[in-house]
């Protein structure tokens, strides 16, 4: 039987942003609910990345570092896959 979870993060300053995990594969989603670009530290998302260093945004391909702050476009929403 597969193991499925998902973790929720409280909203802050417009980011929501949960943690979804199926079959051992983990995405985190980023929403930023806001009319301006965010920057959300790394404090904030690092229990959700499960010690992940890096992750790839699913629409793009782009690499995302998650030892580092994440910049968010204004009503933008990502996808990584860790």
């Amino acid at each position: 039987m597969e193991k499925k979870t998902v973790k929720y993060h409280i909203p802050q300053n417009g980011i929501y942003m949960y943690a979804r995990t199926n079959s051992g594969k983990t995405e985190l989603i980023v929403l930023n609910s806001t009319n301006a670009e965010q920057v959300v530290a790394n404090d904030h998302y690092r229990m959700m990345t499960n010690d992940s260093k890096s992750g790839k945004e699913l629409i793009s391909g782009k690499k995302i570092d998650l030892t580092k702050n994440m910049t968010i476009g204004a009503r933008q929403s990502l996808i990584i896959e860790l």
